[in-house]
């Protein structure tokens, strides 16, 4: 089974509608494939999806709903591939630890989540609020051999050690301090 899943509170604006229209998709087809969303449902939160909603669709077979998870870590290395079709963000670490661990990313292409993307090489990109976006993206993962999934998240690791280490960041902030210093 292929698991490909979503780690972030149970909200529209994070893409719920179309993750829900990308699972209907594939759960009509004969493929393998699992879509779960772990993450509280925020009822404080204007945007949120109510409970009954989310356990309709998790009843229905459509995702794997694993609500609230204090330690992510399991989830995330059982995990084929993690998805966020979020409309906005900050700089996503759910991302950046999903590339620390050797993941492949399927997400939107905009700021806080495309960053984390090197299209078609650690993962896929897709327009926000766009379903048929998101369709192909997993389609193109889908596609992948075993072996290409493989190189994919090593290649999410590399980059995460290149682009997002603490130890590089500090380097970083010590040459600006440096330079002020001068």
């Amino acid at each position: 089974m292929i698991k490909f899943l979503t780690i972030a509170r149970v909200l529209y604006d994070k893409g719920f509608s179309e993750l829900i229209e990308c699972a209907s998709y594939f759960h009509d087809s004969d493929q393998n494939i699992e879509f779960q969303w772990l993450g509280d449902i925020d009822e404080g939160y204007s945007q949120f999806v109510s409970r009954s909603e989310v356990e309709k669709y998790h009843n229905d077979g459509i995702i794997n709903y694993l609500g609230f998870q204090p330690d992510v870590r399991k989830y995330i290395r059982e995990a084929d591939c993690i998805i966020l079709p979020s409309y906005h963000e900050g700089m996503s670490r759910v991302l950046m630890e999903s590339l620390a661990m050797y993941k492949p990313i399927i997400t939107s292409n905009i700021p806080g989540c495309k960053e984390t993307v090197m299209n078609g090489i650690n993962g896929f990109l897709c327009e926000p609020q766009d379903a048929k976006s998101l369709i192909c993206a997993v389609n193109n993962f889908l596609s992948l051999s075993e072996d290409e999934k493989i190189l994919m998240g090593e290649k999410s690791r590399e980059y995460a050690e290149s682009r997002f280490d603490v130890r590089n960041v500090i380097k970083v902030y010590d040459q600006i301090l440096n330079e002020i210093k001068k």
